[in-house]
């Protein structure tokens, strides 16, 4: 774990990153990001990075993808080395997760509108790993999973992170230590309160889980664990409760896995997706659909897709040019069916982006 968070530290290139990235996560097989299975890390150079287009349309906007019938406008918001992203509430802003110029992990915001660049909210310690981000469902905090910090006593196994806008102020979540926290979602109960809906492992056996956590800290809860979750990162939540979790290792056929957990029951979704890492999965506004970030293998570029809820059926949507190939985190904005998310190794260095219905 220590050597894991060195290289973290030091690395100055996305491909170091992403690997020390499942490294610190506790990911078997994942010494060398092209060997993990169920991902689209690859280890070549880059090529030109164009706009981000759709399907048939060029530029930063465009028409729907396969079948014509999911119109989305895409566009890139800032060049950047990020893991993970999420609209505010109100899609004004984008945060995600990533390095900065000068190798320090943490979270940055860009606007919602591009050409601003990006701005420092908090970056350094705690930070070790930062993968997944989530916004508050009422504003004013983010959420970060960082499966590589947390204290000796744990054996540096994770922790979640509440980060106070618009201050940057950064306190860890209490009961998230020790978990290796990979993705995550902040939902509203019943009750009104928030709590965190989190990717990870049981502290104690070490079983790769679901877990809910209230937002201001307590006892995390188990949601479902072990068989058939191998690696869940990714997660989205219904507003009936249903969770649906991305899950790089549970085929054998080095493809995701979407999982959707009814009342603890976990049952197969979709199969056969090649995504990234973290994987990108968010709900529509009305759960209508779930759109997965992906990798068009046939094109080498990414993809959006959409599979309807009720009947699984799928369309997809061109993200960008073939040298946009390593798919990251994808969010929705709480108020609106706005979508941020990332590529590893779009314009080079990496980018952030924007996707309106």
């Amino acid at each position: 774990m220590t050597e894991a968070r060195g290289d973290f530290r030091r690395s100055a290139g996305v491909l170091c990153a992403v690997a020390s990235l499942a490294a610190a996560a506790g990911n078997p097989g994942c010494s060398r990001a092209e060997d993990a299975p169920g991902r689209t890390i690859a280890g070549s150079a880059a090529g030109t990075a164009g706009a981000a287009t759709t399907s048939g349309t060029s530029g930063t906007g465009g028409g729907g993808g396969a079948g014509g019938d999911a119109p989305y406008a895409i566009s890139t918001l800032a060049p950047a080395t990020a893991f993970d992203a999420t609209p505010d509430a109100g899609a004004a802003y984008v945060y995600f997760t990533g390095i900065d110029a000068g190798g320090r992990a943490g979270v940055f915001r860009t606007s919602a509108h591009g050409g601003a660049g990006s701005t420092e909210i908090a970056a350094g310690p705690p930070f070790v790993a930062p993968l997944g981000i989530a916004a508050s469902a009422g504003g004013g905090r983010l959420f970060v999973a960082d499966p590589g910090a947390g204290s000796a006593a744990l054996d540096d196994a994770g922790a979640l992170f509440a980060i106070d806008l618009p201050g940057g102020a950064v306190t860890p979540v209490r009961g998230g230590e020790g978990m290796r926290a990979r993705g995550l979602e902040v939902v509203r109960g019943a009750d009104s309160e928030e709590r965190i809906v989190f990717s990870g492992r049981d502290r104690e056996g070490g079983q790769p889980g679901v877990f809910a956590l209230p937002s201001g800290g307590g006892e995390a809860s188990a949601i479902a664990t072990g068989s058939p979750l191998v690696d869940p990162s990714g997660v989205a939540v219904a507003s009936g409760g249903d969770i649906f979790v991305c899950d790089t290792l549970a085929s054998p056929d080095r493809t995701a896995t979407l999982f959707r957990i009814e009342d603890g029951f976990v049952s197969v979704f979709a199969t056969g997706l090649h995504v990234g890492y973290p994987c990108g999965l968010a709900l529509t506004r009305d759960d209508a659909a779930l759109l997965v970030l992906t990798r068009n293998a046939a094109r080498g570029a990414d993809e959006v897709v959409r599979i309807e809820v009720a009947s699984g059926a799928r369309s997809a949507t061109a993200t960008g040019a073939p040298s946009h190939d390593e798919p990251g985190g994808l969010h929705r904005a709480k108020g609106a069916d706005v979508f941020a998310f990332v590529d590893h190794r779009a314009q080079e260095q990496g980018s952030v982006f924007l996707l309106r219905q």
